[in-house]
């Protein structure tokens, strides 16, 4: 028998881990407290409807993280790409090309995107950087405001990194760090893969716990980790409300603080619990699930950039206000999958950032003038709603049991990415991180899933 593996919490991390694991040989033990797997990434059900806990893109789809995992495991995931997957409007309207690697697709971007022609050079230069991805690892330290402005000072040019910013990491590029963005930016449109998975989000760590369970694990829903047994600077177990499972290794998906929490603070050095603690988190988003009764969005994705200076764009998250003017980002999951809706029904999501630790009040107040603007753009969704749904910060903390309610997790700003991210080992001997949190980069979801591949196969090779 393989070595006993414990994995806490079925997100895409956790959920990755165990399907590599029981591909490994390992035990596999995967316990989650929620009665349905995914974390954030979960998928839920009401009146026909399969919706996403939260709003997800997929920027490398099959190509990417997520497609390894699910190859290795010999998973069942199916991707949908679409040749113009994405109809930029608000401040400039236009279909985005999947595929920008031609000169002649970088030019059709930046003439639609307003750039004036005097900066041009500029321009081409920082995408022709972008996509190289060049410069990852010097470039980890730098501000990406400050990297974007080496090259232009052109206001369109900001205002598009700044909102892609915000997508990727749910944080403004006055924030993000430069390496991070080059080295997302650059994967994502050279894969050219942006898509969504057959069966929605949750269709993800769902196929890999079915993978795991295949292939020898078990899976058990309905028990949440109440304490990680530590004994003589070793893990030991887990416990649940049902009981414990002894572990010769333990993987938490859980964050970093809330593993050291359940660990107990004294079995880490002290630098070690200050650092959890002092770690700077990303935004929160906050999400509408409209539920149509007809086709309203005609696009599979929509990117809504305000008519506002790049600098103002997310102002409203330091001041802690409602927004001016929402970005919004409005994937439409039924122009990809159908069958995630009733017979010629519509399901759209919109989704804003958010602070940290928002109220209940600014979430809500967020999301008026998210719907006001969706409502804006298109003014037939109004009268073919059956119902929606709301998603803030506190139903996240209440999901993951992140206290900040936080989209990602730990944000991706300098000084907490490349070689300054956590480790996936802890100074406890057999506890190991997994996920967002620890060990890999990318974008939400596939950041996650990297950090399972790169978990696996470092403990792998140490046996």
């Amino acid at each position: 028998m393989g070595k006993r593996a414990v994995v806490i919490g079925s997100g895409i991390g956790g959920s990755g881990a165990a399907a590599l694991l029981a591909g490994a040989g390992y035990e596999v033990t995967l316990l989650e407290g929620r009665p349905f797997a995914g974390g954030r990434c979960a998928s839920l059900e009401k009146e026909g409807f399969r919706y996403d806990f939260g709003v997800h893109m997929f920027s490398r789809g099959d190509k990417g993280p997520l497609g390894e995992i699910n190859r290795r495991s010999g998973g069942d995931l199916r991707w949908v790409t679409h040749e113009w997957p994405c109809h930029i409007m608000g401040r400039m309207e236009f279909d985005f090309p999947l595929d920008i690697n031609s000169l002649l697709r970088q030019f059709y971007l930046a003439r639609k995107l307003g750039v004036r022609p005097r900066n041009y050079p500029g321009a081409f230069r920082l995408f022709l950087d972008l996509m190289g991805g060049k410069g990852v690892e010097e470039n980890d330290g730098v501000v990406l405001e400050y990297y974007v402005s080496r090259y232009t000072d052109d206001e369109t040019v900001h205002l598009f990194v700044n909102c892609v910013s915000q997508l990727y990491f749910a944080q403004s590029y006055r924030e993000s760090s430069a390496g991070e963005f080059l080295w997302c930016f650059s994967r994502m449109f050279k894969g050219a893969s942006f898509g969504y998975p057959v069966g929605g989000g949750g269709a993800v760590p769902e196929s890999y716990v079915g993978s795991a369970e295949r292939l020898g694990g078990r899976a058990l829903f309905g028990e949440e980790a109440t304490r990680i047994v530590v004994e003589g600077g070793r893990v030991r177990g887990v416990e649940t409300c049902a009981g414990t499972y002894p572990a010769d290794l333990v993987i938490s998906n859980l964050g970093m603080r809330n593993t050291v929490y359940l660990s107990g603070r004294e079995n880490f050095p002290e630098e070690y619990v200050e650092r959890a603690e002092g770690l700077k988190d990303s935004n929160a988003y906050v999400t509408i699930k409209y539920a149509l009764d007809r086709e309203v969005v005609p696009y599979p994705v929509v990117f809504y950039m305000p008519h506002l200076a790049p600098e103002k764009v997310f102002e409203y998250i330091e001041k802690r206000e409602v927004p001016e003017e929402p970005y919004i980002f409005m994937p439409v999951p039924t122009n990809h999958d159908p069958g995630l809706a009733p017979p010629g029904k519509q399901l759209v999501i919109a989704g804003t950032a958010a602070p940290a630790d928002a109220s209940d009040e600014l979430c809500d107040a967020i999301l008026d003038r998210v719907h006001a603007q969706v409502c804006e753009i298109f003014p037939d969704l109004e009268g073919a709603m059956l119902w929606e749904s709301r998603s803030t910060g506190a139903d996240v903390r209440e999901l993951t049991g992140h206290r900040a309610g936080e989209c990602i997790g730990l944000a991706q700003v300098p000084g907490q990415v490349g070689r300054d991210r956590p480790d996936h080992a802890t100074p406890v001997e057999g506890l190991y991180l997994v996920g967002a949190d620890a060990g890999a980069r990318g974008i939400g979801t596939e950041m996650a899933a990297g950090s399972a591949l790169a978990l696996v196969e470092t403990l792998t090779r140490q046996d």
